[in-house]
């Protein structure tokens, strides 16, 4: 199950994302190390980057980062219009109980394709919990009333996007109703329920509009040619200088956690040509 569906409450004015990742969720953290909490919520980051992605028009870029200076010291997320997910985090050692963002902010970028429409919006963490900051978020930077319901096991990850939609607001008491019908799910049902069963026992009362379910794939884009320019960006003296050292240039992709070597023979090729050069992995 790696799909997100939406969904609107049938004339009232709100509209909604549910999303369910498994084997997507798998491939994020395969080849990491995480602290059960820092991959617990690096999973409900992901889940709520897939949420915002999913609910925006045409097929934007979205991306969401995390700074602090609690043990967490950054997360970052970055999810297509087509629906291609990649995270990673990096934290500091710390005992289970320390809470992990301390001080810091959020960061969200939204990247339409076009030049000169990329929406930067920044926030400054006000919870430990992803949810209660994208509130946060959504509250300052789109003034747009949401609610998320975020769950994260060690095989799954799930969440729940709801919100009142701009040009036909719900009451309050309405859109109160539903977000405390939401907040009742269990993580169990979340993650494991058909959509088409969930929403109606969830949202009992209300008439829901199911929309067809979208894939969510992992893709971390560590391709030859995004790393071939990443050697072309440390230029031909600290090119020079890593060969002199270690006999190799050595990059390591933060996301999937991958090694990629290069001798001089294929660091030479690419300098020498636009194409990506041989790698060694």
């Amino acid at each position: 199950m790696n799909e997100v569906q939406n969904f609107v409450f049938e004339g009232l004015g709100i509209r909604g994302s549910l999303v369910r990742l498994e084997e997507t969720w798998r491939e994020v953290i395969a080849e990491h190390d995480y602290p059960a909490n820092v991959r617990r919520l690096l999973g409900k980051s992901v889940a709520a980057t897939v949420l915002m992605t999913t609910g925006l028009k045409g097929s934007p870029k979205v991306s969401l980062q995390l700074q602090g200076d609690g043990p967490l010291k950054l997360l970052l997320i970055q999810c297509s219009g087509e629906l291609e997910v990649r995270g990673m985090a990096q934290w500091r050692e710390a005992s289970p109980e320390t809470a992990l963002l301390g001080e810091g902010r959020l960061a969200v970028n939204l990247d339409a394709g076009v030049p000169g429409r990329i929406f930067q919006g920044i926030v400054p963490l006000i919870s430990n919990e992803i949810d209660a900051c994208l509130e946060a978020y959504f509250r300052q930077s789109e003034q747009i009333p949401t609610r998320l319901v975020l769950r994260a096991t060690e095989e799954r990850v799930a969440g729940l996007i709801l919100q009142a939609l701009p040009q036909n607001d719900p009451t309050d008491e309405t859109f109160a109703t539903a977000v405390a019908m939401a907040a009742s799910v269990s993580a169990k049902e979340l993650s494991e329920l058909p959509a088409k069963r969930l929403l109606p026992r969830l949202f009992d009362g209300f008439a829901i509009r199911l929309f067809s379910p979208r894939p969510v794939t992992h893709d971390c884009r560590c391709t030859p040619t995004h790393l071939a320019g990443v050697v072309r960006m440390l230029g031909a003296q600290e090119l020079d200088e890593l060969l002199a050292e270690r006999g190799e240039v050595e990059l390591t992709c933060e996301f999937c956690n991958r090694v990629f070597q290069y001798d001089e023979a294929a660091i030479q090729a690419i300098l020498s040509d636009p194409a990506p050069g041989h790698v060694l992995h």
